[in-house]
């Protein structure tokens, strides 16, 4: 799965409109605050949802292009409501297109017809997309594969916590994996880090040394990792439960990662993430990366996707200077807003300008009206 391009047209007052953003492999996101980054990176997310299962509808209307399995892909849905502020699909078109050839339609459906593969469908529900309803025929279920290929990382709230807390392995799935050996069984697993990392540790060997080499490199006090049981701390659970754990330098004891940082929770969730992501690629987003990272942390998630070969899209939000001076220009999406509405500007209509300079890319862009002008 791969974003092309995306808009959003709002129908409620207090949601933003997003004009058409096209993505690259990598994506960083920058803006003053309150741009609207991160409601971009949430809209994503909630349309992925809204394609995939039964969830509220968003007022408005989408246009999304994507690729996937090296085919491209448009969707354009539109929601309304009644007085009762009830949802439903108005209109909806999925088609394929490529430079070659005619757009081919897919699914073509309003408030009297539902055509799929162009025949009449029976009367469907106007509370769910047709990718999630017709998710199992042939035309759909690679569209249907590619929205569950959507991940966001949020790190407010509670969601490190509840990412590092302590489970119980299945062994019903343990056998799976172990048999099916497929990365993406463990992705769409929705596992806390100590399973994910014990079953890398277990059966994907090569990647759960890569992402403990990693993290070692991020943090070099840190001498001897591996995944213990929980009782060798004392904490009894049922089952077996693993527990990822730490030795340092000037400590002789095991520290089991409820007792890690924020910070390395962090920096090991998001390299987990990144090495177990499907082969055939995902949409791979976060929100203010740097975000309790200790300036000896920063750096390392540019560097692991630069040097690593991965298939995945990353869609990141950063203020950091570190990140916004590693990150190419090209790559680049800048927001601004008046109101509701949102303006972007490609990171290559920059390019040319800031690339003959000798003044810090980042510094350039703090000083660039687009960037500076006060939202209203």
């Amino acid at each position: 799965m791969k974003l092309l391009s995306y808009e959003v047209k709002s129908s409620h007052k207090d949601e933003f409109n997003f004009p058409k953003i096209n993505f690259n492999k990598l994506n960083l996101i920058v803006g003053n605050s309150g741009t609207g980054k991160t409601r971009l990176l949430n809209t994503i997310f909630n349309v992925s949802s809204m394609a995939v299962q039964k969830s509220s509808f968003f007022l408005g209307s989408w246009e999304i292009t994507f690729e996937h399995n090296s085919i491209n892909y448009k969707w354009i849905i539109e929601t309304d409501e009644d007085e009762d502020e009830n949802r439903w699909i108005k209109k909806e078109l999925i088609t394929t297109f490529s430079e070659t050839e005619n757009d081919k339609i897919i699914v073509k459906r309003n408030d009297e017809n539902f055509i799929y593969d162009g025949k009449e469908m029976p009367k469907l529900s106007k509370k769910e997309s047709s990718i999630s309803l017709l998710r199992e025929e042939n035309l759909i279920a690679p569209i249907f594969e590619a929205f569950s290929l959507i991940m966001r990382r949020n790190f407010s709230g509670s969601e490190l916590e509840t990412e590092t807390s302590y489970q119980p392995i299945s062994q019903t799935f343990y056998s799976k994996l172990k048999k099916s050996k497929d990365l993406k069984d463990l992705f769409e697993s929705n596992l806390g880090l100590n399973c994910r990392l014990y079953f890398l540790s277990e059966i994907f060997t090569e990647l759960y040394e890569e992402v403990c080499r990693q993290f070692q490199s991020t943090f070099p006090f840190v001498k001897k990792i591996k995944v213990v049981d929980a009782d060798k701390f004392g904490f009894h659970y049922p089952g077996k439960v693993p527990v990822f754990a730490l030795k340092e330098d000037s400590n002789e004891d095991w520290v089991p990662l409820s007792k890690f940082s924020s910070g390395m929770k962090k920096v090991l969730l998001i390299l987990t993430d990144i090495f177990i992501l499907p082969s055939k690629g995902c949409v791979y987003m976060i929100d203010e990366y740097e975000n309790s990272l200790g300036i000896n942390a920063i750096n390392f998630f540019p560097s692991v996707l630069f040097e690593a070969e991965i298939k995945s899209q990353f869609i990141i939000t950063s203020h950091h200077p570190y990140i916004i001076g590693n990150v190419p220009v090209k790559d680049w999406i800048i927001l601004n807003r008046k109101g509701n509405s949102i303006f972007s500007k490609q990171g290559s209509e920059l390019e040319e300008r800031y690339g003959k300079s000798k003044q810090q890319a980042f510094t350039q862009l703090i000083n660039d009206p687009f960037f500076i002008e006060n939202i209203e």
